[in-house]
C-alpha cells in the first residue's frame, strides 16, 4: 500500500481540470479489493476515473480530492448528474455529501491515497518499459525529448506538461491502455518522501535523475537532503531489479554508477553513452554521439548547453529501451520542443532581430546556472543580457543563494536585470555592485529596461520562478516595441 504519512497535499481545481481523460476500467470486485467495501451502496463496474466533476464522462468513478482551500466533495452531485457511476468519499468530508444513501460510494481514509492505489493496480496490468524522470532541473524538457525519441518507434505515453505530483502521476498512469508500448513519466518533489511514494506507485522499470541541485530547500534543507530525496528513485530500482540511468556529469549522481543494472551518460567525458557538442550559428546543438563503439552526428533543434544535456539524457533512455544509435540520432534530428502557453522552457523566440531565450517557467540555483551557461555559450554579435527573477522555496538559504548569483552573474552576461523580493534584499545587501547589474521594482520596469537595453544582435535570457511569472515581461516588451514603431 502507498504511504502518505506526514505529507501535505495542495489541490488546485484548475490544475485537475486539465484534459487527462482516461478509460481505465475496474470491476466492482476489483474496487472492493483495492479500496475496501465501507459503503451502504457500492458502485458497479466503472470505466474511467475522474477527479474533476467538470470533465466527468459517463461510467466514470468520481474521486473528489481535498486540499487546503478546496474540497471536491462539494461537487459529487454534479459528477453523478453527468453520468458518474459513483464516488470515492474521504471519511472527514462525509458531512459535505447530501443524501449519501442514494449515491453509490466507497468511504476511504484518504481519497488521494485511493487515486494512487487505483493507478498502481492499473499500472500492473502492463508489462512494458516505464521510465521515471526525476531531478532538480530539466525533468520536463528531458521527458518531452525522450518521449519523442522513444515515441518515434514505439507508442509512448508521456506526462502532460509537468503534472509530476501525487495527482498528476496517477492520472497519467490511468491513461495507459493496451496500445501503449512504453511510458515516460515525470516525477517531482517538494518535500521528503514524495519520490519514494511516486516510485512505489509507478513501479518504473527504468529511472533517470537529471541532476542534484538546490531545490525546495525549505523542506529538503540542503544538497544532502535533495540527494537523499531524488535518489529514492534509484533505491527503488535497485530493490526491484530496474535499470538506473546515471548522469556522469553530476558529481553526486556519478557516485551511484556501481552495482547491477545501470547505464551511464555524459557530455565531454567517458560513459556508456557520451557525446561531444558544439552550437551552430543559431545556437542549436550539434552532437557527436557515441555508444557501443559507434559514432553518429545529430543536429538537434534545442538551444545551448540545456539542449545538449536534454539530448544526451534522451539518447540514454532510448538506448536503454533497445533503440539503435541510428534510430536515436534520426529521432533527435526531428525533435521540436513543445510550445507551452506563455511561459517557456528554454524556448528560443525572436523579437525583431533580438534572440530571446524564454525560460520563465521556473528557477532554482542549479537550473539558473545551467541557463546562464547556455546564454554565454550562444553565438552573439551583440550583448548577452540576463533578466532574472527570484528563485523561490530556498528557505534559510535564499539570501545567500541570491547574493552568490549576483556576485557571479557577470561572468555569464554583459548586463543583468533582477527583480523580485529575494533579489531586492540581496541587491541591497551588497556594496559596490557593478552598474551592469540593475534592480527593477516590478514587471513593468523590467519591460521598460529591457526595451531600452536590448538592441539588434543581442541575446536575452528570461528566467525566474513560477511565482514571478516573467513571461509577462515578454508580453509587455512586445507591446512597447509595437508602440514605438
Amino acid at each position: 500500500m502507498l504511504s502518505l504519512q506526514g505529507l501535505a497535499f495542495h489541490v488546485n481545481r484548475d490544475i485537475t481540470h486539465q484534459s487527462m481523460i482516461n478509460f481505465a476500467s475496474f470491476t466492482q470486485s476489483e474496487l472492493i479489493s483495492i479500496l475496501g467495501s465501507h459503503s451502504t451502496l457500492l458502485p458497479k463496474d466503472c470505466h474511467g476515473i475522474s477527479t474533476d466533476s467538470r470533465n466527468v464522462q459517463k461510467g466514470n468513478l468520481y474521486i473528489p480530492l481535498k486540499g487546503e482551500q478546496f474540497d471536491g466533495h462539494g461537487f459529487i452531485q454534479d459528477a453523478i448528474s453527468k453520468g458518474a457511476i459513483g464516488a470515492v468519499i474521504q471519511m472527514d468530508s462525509l458531512h459535505m455529501v447530501h443524501d449519501l444513501s442514494a449515491i453509490p460510494h466507497i468511504i476511504v481514509e484518504n481519497s488521494l491515497h485511493a487515486l494512487g492505489s487505483l493507478a498502481q493496480f492499473h499500472r500492473m496490468r502492463f508489462d512494458i518499459p516505464i521510465i521515471a524522470v526525476a531531478g532538480a532541473a530539466g525533468k520536463t524538457s528531458t521527458k518531452d525529448c525522450a518521449a519523442h525519441v522513444l515515441g518515434t518507434y514505439k507508442n509512448t505515453l508521456k506526462t502532460n506538461a509537468n503534472y509530476n505530483n501525487q495527482i498528476g502521476v496517477p492520472l497519467t498512469m490511468l491513461m495507459l491502455d493496451e496500445e501503449h508500448e512504453a511510458a515516460i513519466i515525470e516525477i517531482g518533489t517538494n518535500e521528503p518522501g514524495e519520490i519514494a511514494i511516486l516510485s512505489n506507485m509507478l513501479k518504473p522499470t527504468h529511472g533517470l535523475i537529471t541532476n542534484i541541485g538546490k531545490e525546495h530547500l525549505e523542506k529538503l534543507i540542503d544538497l544532502d537532503g535533495v540527494e537523499k530525496e531524488e535518489t529514492a528513485l534509484y533505491e527503488y530500482l535497485e530493490q526491484c531489479g530496474g535499470a538506473r540511468l546515471i548522469n556522469m556529469n553530476d558529481e553526486r549522481l556519478s557516485a551511484y554508477a556501481k552495482g547491477p543494472r545501470f547505464l551511464t551518460y555524459a557530455l565531454d567525458k567517458q560513459a556508456d553513452i557520451h557525446a561531444t557538442w558544439k552550437l551552430d550559428h543559431q545556437g542549436f546543438v550539434e552532437l557527436e554521439l557515441c555508444m557501443a563503439h559507434a559514432t553518429m552526428h545529430a543536429h538537434v533543434q534545442v538551444p545551448g548547453k540545456v539542449g545538449a544535456l536534454t539530448a544526451i539524457a534522451s539518447a540514454c533512455i532510448g538506448y536503454s529501451c533497445g533503440l539503435t544509435l541510428s534510430q536515436i540520432t534520426q529521432a533527435l534530428e526531428t525533435y521540436q520542443a513543445p510550445l507551452y502557453t506563455g511561459y517557456g522552457r528554454m524556448a528560443k523566440t525572436m523579437i525583431d532581430d533580438i534572440v530571446v531565450l524564454n525560460d520563465s517557467y521556473n528557477a532554482n540555483p542549479a537550473s539558473m546556472m545551467t541557463a546562464l551557461e547556455t546564454l554565454t555559450a550562444m553565438p552573439c554579435i551583440g550583448k548577452h543580457i540576463a533578466l532574472l527573477g527570484d528563485m523561490r522555496e530556498l528557505g534559510t538559504s535564499s539570501q545567500e543563494e541570491h547574493r552568490t548569483l549576483l556576485q557571479q552573474v557577470l561572468q555569464f552576461c554583459d548586463v543583468c536585470i533582477v527583480t523580485g523580493e529575494e533579489f531586492s534584499r540581496a541587491y541591497a545587501s551588497i556594496e559596490s555592485l557593478s552598474a551592469d547589474i540593475i534592480h527593477a521594482e516590478d514587471i513593468g520596469q523590467c519591460a521598460q529596461l529591457i526595451n531600452q537595453l536590448a538592441h539588434s544582435g543581442d541575446i536575452v535570457l528570461i528566467k525566474g520562478s513560477r511565482g514571478i511569472k516573467l513571461e509577462r515581461v515578454l508580453e509587455q516588451w512586445r507591446e512597447l516595441r509595437i508602440l514605438s514603431e
